[in-house]
């Protein structure tokens, strides 16, 4: 019989590890994770974010794990299951598969985590960049994969194309409902990232913004069948208020924290300080490795950085990070920036145009109509846009500016 070991957790008390779990945390690439802040230098204005991505991984491990029991123990969920052809043993494998795709969705950052995004290498079209999905799915096909396939407490024969199915690999080809289903707990509106990270940053933070009923999120969660009698994963309808709350707590936070202008300037200056350091290691290519060279790839974390970083090998951003002397916002805009916003702006680039500046914007989609998600009532599913007035005002996507100067 595997060993289990437990661990504690800030959210979730006692997480409990298999032996193969635990093989793949123990793994150097995993122990990466210790080493990259999982909101990168939000510390200089939060002192207490100091968390790492490696407790956020295993936190959505066991935030996926408790909504996939959640929703299996239902009884629609075990009708559409069985519709499915998945036995009880089908649905032991796919728990696997869900906990080891969640445990290493992260793998595959960058130093100082979404930060370090826009310093990954295009893609060969050269329109956009890799993400770091593209690095995940490449360290789990190819690091991973012996402790995936191998270990011997891979009893159900799980492969790393069914993990990194769960990431969107767009190179597996698997089509397979009673796989791709639990993708939306990986990754969607509902998923447990998010539902993790919401709580976690609060936590460390010393915010209430993301807070909601945990509790009664995963225990309303089920499987429903959609228009096109497809199995989706949904609330049940008494429930759709807690859903509600979720994206009511994400908004508070990007608007109090993750929007936060001292936390923004500080991302353009690590960007430039990260920037500048790979400059110089890598010879004026000013972005990382792609991830057809990994080994490489992997021997930059946030103690990389801050070793040149101290050493004066970061340009001026560097020195701004070691003093704490950022640039000042000295003008911002609503939200939903007004045309009187953008003529200021205008005037303001003008004005500034021969001293150090930076244009700072900062967007994201409050809500996805295209990911909405499904309340079950019993007689079908309705998007929970149709039910929330406040959700339904909430599909616009803002894109707040700041104008920063050095002072």
């Amino acid at each position: 019989m595997s060993k289990i070991k437990k661990i504690r957790d800030v959210v979730y008390g006692f997480v409990f590890l298999d032996e193969q779990e635990c093989a793949i945390i123990d793994h150097p690439v995993f122990q990466r994770l210790r080493r990259i802040k999982q909101l990168s230098l939000t510390d200089m204005v939060y002192p207490g974010a100091t968390h790492t991505r490696f407790e956020h991984s295993i936190g959505v491990m066991q935030m996926a794990s408790n909504m996939y029991d959640s929703i299996i123990s239902k009884k629609p969920a075990k009708e559409i299951l069985a519709s499915l052809s998945l036995d009880e043993a089908g649905i032991k494998k796919y728990r696997k598969i869900v906990r080891l795709a969640a445990l290493l969705h992260d793998i595959g950052h960058a130093p100082f985590s979404h930060a370090g995004e826009d310093l990954m290498p295009p893609l060969p079209t050269g329109h956009k960049r890799y993400k770091h999905e593209d690095y995940s799915i490449e360290i789990i096909k190819t690091i991973f994969k012996e402790l995936i396939e191998c270990h011997e407490g891979n009893s159900y024969s799980v492969t790393v194309d069914e993990v990194t199915a769960l990431l969107g690999d767009s190179k597996v080809r698997s089509k397979a409902a009673r796989l791709l289903l639990w993708r939306e707990l990986i990754s969607g509106q509902l998923d447990a990232d998010r539902a993790d990270y919401l709580l976690r940053d609060s936590i460390h933070l010393g915010v209430s913004y993301g807070l909601y009923d945990r509790s009664r999120l995963v225990s309303c969660m089920t499987l429903a069948k959609t228009e096109t009698d497809d199995p989706a994963i949904a609330i049940e309808a008494g429930g759709w208020h807690v859903a509600e709350s979720l994206v009511i707590a994400r908004y508070q936070m990007f608007a109090q924290v993750y929007f936060h202008k001292v936390r923004r300037i500080y991302d353009h200056h690590i960007y430039m300080a990260c920037k500048e350091i790979l400059k110089k290691v890598k010879k004026n290519k000013e972005c990382y490795p792609p991830p057809s060279k990994l080994d490489e790839y992997l021997k930059y974390d946030d103690w990389f950085m801050y070793s040149k970083i101290i050493t004066g090998k970061a340009g001026s951003s560097g020195d701004i990070i070691c003093n704490r002397k950022h640039y000042k916002c000295i003008y911002e805009t609503q939200v939903r920036p007004t045309e009187t916003d953008e003529n200021n702006l205008l005037e303001l680039k003008a004005t500034y145009s021969d001293q150090e500046s930076y244009l700072d914007e900062a967007h994201t989609s409050w809500y996805k109509l295209d990911k909405d998600i499904k309340i079950c009532d019993g007689n079908g599913i309705q998007p929970l846009s149709e039910k929330s007035d406040i959700v339904k005002s909430m599909t616009e996507k803002p894109c707040q500016k700041r104008f920063y100067v050095i002072r």
